[in-house]
C-alpha cells in the first residue's frame, strides 16, 4: 500500500490522496499534522494510512499503525507487564511517537476504559499538536463527542470524506 499504488477514483479520492501526501512529505503552504478519512468500507482509507506511514519511515521518521481494535487489546494485554512490553511504556509510546495511525476508530467494542484510552490518546496529541491520521467508516457525529470535537477542530488538520464507490466493484466492472 503506496501512494504510487493508489488507484485515484471519484469521490474525493485525488484530495485525500494529494492530502495525505503532503502530511506524509510535510510539505504545503500550511503543513497538514491531522487528516482524517471517513467513509464506507473499501474506499483507500487504509492504504492512504499506510502509505503515509511508509513514507515517514522512508524519511527515517518514526511512526505507528494500528487498528484501533488491536491497538486497544494490546493496552488491555499490557495490564499485567513491567518494562518495555509493560501498559504505561506502551501508551506513552502511543501518545508520542512522532506519526500515529489509528484505523477504523468506530469499529471497536466501546467499553469505558476503552472510551477512556482514546480520549486521552487523542487529547494528548491535540494539546502537544503531534500528528496523527484517523480513519473511520462512521460518520463524525457517531464518534465519541470528545474525539470527533477534536478531530474537526485541529488547526493545521483535515477531514476528508470518501464518497467513492467501492473499489473492488469499481475494478470488477471496469468503470
Amino acid at each position: 500500500m503506496t501512494f504510487e499504488a493508489f488507484k485515484v477514483t471519484a469521490g474525493a479520492t485525488a484530495t485525500a490522496k494529494s492530502l495525505a501526501m503532503q502530511l506524509a512529505e510535510e510539505s504545503g503552504q500550511e503543513p497538514i499534522k491531522w487528516l482524517t478519512l471517513v467513509s464506507e468500507v473499501d474506499r483507500g482509507k487504509t492504504h492512504l494510512a499506510i502509505a503515509i506511514c511508509r513514507r515517514w519511515l522512508d524519511r527515517g521518521k518514526l511512526s505507528r499503525y494500528g487498528y484501533v481494535p488491536l491497538l486497544l487489546d494490546e493496552l488491555r494485554g499490557s495490564l499485567d507487564k513491567e518494562g518495555e512490553g509493560g501498559y504505561r511504556r506502551q501508551f506513552e509510546m502511543l501518545c508520542q511517537v512522532p506519526l500515529l495511525v489509528m484505523d477504523d476508530l468506530g469499529v471497536e467494542k466501546v467499553t469505558e476504559w476503552g472510551l477512556e484510552r482514546l480520549n486521552t490518546l487523542v487529547d494528548y496529541r491535540y494539546i502537544n499538536g503531534l500528528p496523527l491520521v484517523v480513519t473511520t467508516n462512521r460518520p463524525l457525529d457517531e464518534l465519541p463527542i470528545r474525539i470527533a470535537s477534536r478531530l474537526q477542530r485541529f488547526v493545521p488538520g483535515k477531514v476528508v470524506v470518501i464518497d467513492a464507490p467501492e473499489y473492488r466493484l469499481v475494478r470488477k466492472t471496469g468503470g
